[in-house]
């Protein structure tokens, strides 16, 4: 089930049986699910710095029931406010993977204590590295419920044959269209900023605001920043998009008159 809310606490997650260390066998089959290409589900945003060259660090961490950001989020604020960041070049969030980013090269670090970080790099344009960290993994089973979460071995699409042709098409061009529902425009935009819900004439009405800045990447020696281009809002009635609301042009004023 996709999940469209901002993060999701994990403390749930961290049961006496997620500090077990994994079993070879475990391993193995972790490594065999993280090989190749693999899809993103979710938004994963991760932390980029300079210092030797510009690299990314860890933001989103994914568990056997949920998703969290806020954690990091809040610890990278709270370093800036120290002022423990300031003296790097480049500090910023990155939010450009999103899902149906493909992720590939993928390198397992197993920490134990229930957490295992996936490493791996994006494709072009977005072809910078990305972390993963999975808390809360006492078993190849409890990985599986994490790794279908925010990963998925094909583009999200594709694992929905009863889908319109027309849906699927849209969805592997980025695009949304009227008529998709949240679930298939989510396959688009991934989680919003924020999510408007009222009711008007008996009838349920969401209104989604996609993210519109990705923050700055970078690489050895260079950065990137740039837009996402998704439209400014979505607005469903009854579970379908109904209206798509492009980012307005520049504002002129007129202040002679």
């Amino acid at each position: 089930m996709i999940q469209i809310v901002r993060a999701v606490v994990l403390g749930a997650c961290l049961t006496a049986g997620a500090s077990a260390e994994l079993s070879p066998s475990d391993r193995a089959v972790i490594k065999e699910m993280t090989r190749g290409s693999l899809y993103l589900r979710n938004n994963v945003p991760c932390r980029f710095t300079s210092g030797m060259g510009i690299g990314a660090e860890v933001v989103t961490e994914v568990s056997p029931t949920g998703i969290d950001w806020e954690k990091n989020l809040h610890a990278t604020a709270e370093s800036v406010n120290k002022g423990r960041l300031r003296r790097t070049s480049v500090n910023t969030i990155y939010w450009g993977f999103g899902p149906n980013d493909v992720i590939r090269y993928g390198k397992l670090y197993f920490r134990g204590g229930g957490v295992v970080e996936l490493w791996a790099e994006g494709v072009k344009p977005k072809d910078v590295e990305i972390w993963i960290r999975f808390v809360g993994i006492g078993s190849r089973d409890d990985f599986k419920k994490a790794y279908d979460l925010i990963l998925s071995n094909k583009p999200l699409q594709d694992e929905h044959p009863e889908w319109p042709t027309e849906i699927k098409t849209a969805i592997a061009g980025r695009r949304v269209m009227e008529g998709m529902t949240k679930a298939q425009a989510f396959a688009v935009v991934g989680t919003p900023i924020a999510i408007d819900n009222r009711e008007e004439a008996g009838k349920k009405i969401e209104t989604w605001f996609p993210r519109q800045d990705t923050g700055t990447s970078g690489s050895w020696g260079s950065v990137t920043s740039s837009t996402t281009g998704f439209p400014a809002s979505l607005r469903f009635v009854d579970g379908k998009l109904a209206e798509i609301v492009n980012t307005a042009g520049p504002v002129r004023l007129n202040l002679d008159k």
